[in-house]
């Protein structure tokens, strides 16, 4: 079997078993976005006109996860329950594929492809392309909520929601429009590389135990402010062009690329000598 027949036989299975998982990710995402539209609401029911939130400002508040937390006997450490359920939803969606097919297929493997490499690299991806899906599921929903509500299609970043409704901390007086950027691609980015290390992780853990390991990844990085956990730059309100001290977003591609390259290239040299009549 060549590389792309193998890679149309994963499109194919793997888009197959996680529809169900794009649909849920529509009710999701409509449930953020009425969160957003109704807090904002309540936050100026005494204005004279309800400000109207774009496009922009419902994936903000989406990605937006939390402030940095002081640990402090005043202050308890609140679980940004939104932002953490989309990420681990969406890492979920990956998690059992590829291990299921490993398991079906055994030593066909060997016979049907060139080589451990075209199976491994052909899930990886799947991998990627599954997390573009889901993110496009996001952006339209998002967009299709706002044509439906008449709230601008805009890129403009409404501050006053940033201030009011998400209350990052010590905010920039301006929003750059480079913010604009971190929004769009950011959190997408630490997804895809997030759910090839779990999938790397899958080959020595086995699902549960990587998705376990994933899971505290995306936790400690909402309890910590540090630029050495990953899931810090999929907050979009901790970046360097909301709060004063920001993290980096250089930094976050450093992560990125960093994440990926070792998934990829461990990954591969591990699966090379995994022993597929064990899974068989």
């Amino acid at each position: 079997m060549k590389f792309f027949r193998l890679l149309a036989y994963d499109y194919k299975n793997g888009f197959r078993v996680g529809t169900v998982k794009l649909l849920v990710m529509v009710l999701f995402v409509v449930a953020f976005c009425i969160d957003f539209y109704y807090r904002k609401h309540v936050t100026y029911s005494f204005d004279e006109v309800i400000p109207s939130g774009t496009f922009i400002d419902y994936l903000f508040s989406i990605f937006a996860g939390i402030k940095e937390y002081t640990p402090s006997k005043e202050e308890n450490f609140i679980i940004p329950v939104k932002w953490l359920l989309l990420h681990l939803f969406i890492c979920y969606s990956t998690l059992y594929y590829p291990f299921r097919d490993l398991s079906s297929m055994g030593l066909n493997i060997l016979v049907r492809t060139k080589g451990r490499l075209t199976w491994w690299f052909s899930k990886c991806i799947w991998n990627v392309s599954y997390v573009l899906t889901m993110y496009g599921v996001i952006l339209i929903t998002v967009f299709a909520f706002c044509l439906i509500t008449k709230e601008p299609i805009s890129l403009n970043i409404t501050r006053m929601f940033v201030t009011d409704l998400l209350q990052p901390g010590d905010i920039h007086e301006t929003l750059s429009f480079n913010l604009v950027y971190i929004i769009l691609f950011y959190p997408l980015l630490i997804l895809i590389s997030l759910n090839l290390l779990q999938m790397t992780l899958v080959l020595i853990f086995k699902p549960l135990y990587s998705f376990v390991v994933v899971t505290v990844i995306w936790l400690t990085s909402a309890y910590l402010f540090s630029p050495f956990l990953p899931g810090n730059y999929a907050m979009v309100i901790r970046s360097e062009y909301v709060i004063q001290k920001g993290l980096s977003a250089s930094e976050g591609m450093v992560m990125f690329l960093f994440l990926v390259s070792v998934s990829l290239i461990f990954g591969s040299l591990y699966f090379r000598r995994y022993d597929v009549l064990g899974e068989e």
